[in-house]
C-alpha cells in the first residue's frame, strides 16, 4: 500500500541528518534547515493547510497530536468539558479510535451504509454539541475512497467540531485533492 524508496530511508538514517545537535551553530546547519523549511512549504502546498509540525514520529503519534490539538482548541474556547466525543469510522485506522480514547474522549464509531460506504446519515445522527472532532482516513484502510467527504466535514463543522484527516493512505490522491478543499482543519501524512 505504501512505497518508501530505499534512498529516502538511507538519507533519513544518515548521521549527518539524524544526529544533528540541537545546539549546533546555525551557520553550520543551513543545509538541514533549508531541507526542513522547503519540506514544510511542500506539505503546505500539498495539503492546503497553513502550518506543519515535524514533531510526531509516526502515524499514531500524529493522530495523538491531532487529538491533543482538538482538545486545546475546545478548551481555549471554553468548551473543553462539553466537547468530549470524537467520531471515526470502523474503516479508519485503529489509532484514530485509540488516540482519542487515550485522551479520555468517548469515541463514536460509524458503520457502513447499505452501499458499504461510511454512513452519512449515521454521522448526522451522531453529531451533537458534544462532538469535538471527526477523525477519518480517506481513502480508508480498506481502500475505499469516500467521495462524499466534503459532506462529512461540513456536517461536523455545522455542529462546532473540527475535522482531522488521517492521510496515511493518501499516495493515490496526492495532487488530485487537498485536505483544505475537503474541509479538514488538521491532517498528517
Amino acid at each position: 500500500m505504501k512505497y518508501s524508496p530505499k534512498i529516502n530511508e538511507h538519507f533519513a538514517m544518515s548521521p549527518k541528518f539524524r544526529e544533528m545537535h540541537p545546539l549546533q551553530p546555525e551557520d553550520s546547519a543551513q543545509g538541514i534547515l533549508q531541507i526542513i523549511h522547503e519540506l514544510d512549504l511542500f506539505l503546505r502546498e500539498i495539503s492546503g493547510l497553513d502550518r506543519f509540525s515535524f514533531q510526531p514520529g509516526g502515524g499514531s503519534h500524529a493522530i495523538l497530536a491531532m487529538a491533543s490539538m482538538v482538545r486545546a482548541y475546545h478548551e481555549a474556547r471554553g468548551e473543553g468539558d462539553q466537547r468530549d466525543e470524537i467520531i471515526t469510522t470502523i474503516f479508519s485506522h485503529p489509532s484514530d479510535y485509540s488516540a482519542a480514547s487515550v485522551l479520555g474522549y468517548k469515541v463514536v464509531n460509524l458503520y457502513p451504509d447499505s452501499d458499504g460506504m461510511p454512513d452519512l446519515e449515521a454521522l448526522e445522527a451522531a453529531v451533537s454539541p458534544r462532538t469535538a472532532a471527526l477523525f477519518i482516513t480517506n481513502p480508508e484502510d480498506t481502500g475505499i475512497y469516500n467521495a462524499r467527504i466534503s459532506e462529512f466535514t461540513r456536517t461536523v463543522h455545522e455542529a462546532g467540531g473540527l475535522c482531522g484527516y488521517d492521510q496515511a493512505n493518501a499516495n493515490g490522491i496526492l495532487g488530485i485533492t487537498r485536505a483544505r478543499e475537503a474541509g479538514f482543519d488538521l491532517c498528517f501524512f
